[in-house]
């Protein structure tokens, strides 16, 4: 039970720590990441004047001591590198720990004195937002033990999603006439080799996309952590279509798409799902990126 981290490592590991950290913290815990330029700071918990850093150190590193030191050395220069967008990020609140969160045990103990000659470095710099009890402190993962296994059981529970209602789409004849329809039909009236079966299949999928969209918006609510990964899955695989696997369409290439986000859903979060909400998750999804895709079929070319 206590090697639960040694399969967290890199962005997985740094991706868990936000998890975690929301969970131990509750709404108190911002997580910063880096998508607005690395500063330095994974995570804020504000109300506890601490900033927190994610290390996942890789398994085939040969110097986790070396690792842990530059990892230290070069996020706490960022405090003062970066001092001014720091500063309007935190306002009026006063850092008082900066906490690295190691995905394994504390290599060496001679890294504590280490963070203590850093800390001293730190105060020196004389930063507004550092506290003059400020401390660098590294926490291994058992700093976040308590919250993970409340976190795998919650994982390991069957989310199962029965809406009270479900809507119905409407005739064919009827939903002819949509926009979103018609978006669909144009994709297929590329990839298959008539207006009839185009038709069917923009119908069929049209139709996934009205009755099963209320799943989705049921798990957003009712739980909102494996939405967000649900929706993880759907933004890669728009991402690795947009970038022009489907740039030329044909049956192959959707029917491959397709069965790609299929599989990922059902790798990641088909264990936790009970088997009728999988299967809306699936058909709703696959639907929705077909009406959402930006891309525009190009015709098969002539044999």
């Amino acid at each position: 039970m206590g090697l639960w981290y040694l399969d967290f490592n890199g962005k997985a590991w740094e991706g868990l720590c936000d998890v975690l950290l929301a969970r131990k913290h509750d709404a108190d815990y911002q997580p910063m990441g880096d998508k607005g330029g690395d500063l330095g700071l994974d995570g804020l918990y504000a109300r506890g004047g601490t900033i927190y850093q994610a290390y996942g150190q890789e398994p085939e590193n040969k110097d986790p001591v070396g690792g842990v030191r530059s990892k230290i050395a070069t996020d706490l220069f960022k405090l003062k590198k970066y001092k001014d967008e720091i500063e309007e990020i935190l306002g009026d609140t006063k850092i008082r720990r900066w906490v690295l969160l190691l995905n394994k045990d504390i290599p060496h103990n001679h890294l504590h004195r280490y963070a203590k000659k850093k800390e001293i470095e730190v105060k020196s710099w004389g930063l507004p937002f550092i506290a003059p009890d400020f401390q660098v402190t590294l926490q291994p993962p058992s700093f976040l033990e308590t919250e993970w296994f409340e976190y795998k059981k919650r994982r390991d529970d069957k989310v199962d999603v029965v809406p009270l209602s479900k809507p119905q789409a409407p005739d064919i004849e009827l939903l002819k006439g949509s926009d979103n329809f018609k978006k669909v039909y144009a994709k297929f009236l590329n990839i298959y080799d008539t207006p009839e079966t185009a038709e069917r299949m923009a119908y069929v999928e049209l139709k996934n996309f009205i009755e099963n969209s209320i799943q989705l918006d049921e798990i957003r609510k009712r739980e909102p952590e494996f939405y967000s990964e649900i929706e993880e899955i759907r933004s890669d695989i728009e991402m690795d279509a947009e970038s022009g696997s489907l740039a030329v369409g044909s049956y192959e290439t959707y029917a491959g798409i397709k069965t790609t986000l299929e599989n990922r859903l059902n790798a990641v979060v088909g264990g936790r799902l009970g088997e009728r909400t999988l299967s809306g998750v699936r058909k709703f999804t696959i639907a929705d990126w077909l009406v959402r895709c930006p891309l525009n079929f190009k015709k098969k070319p002539l044999q």
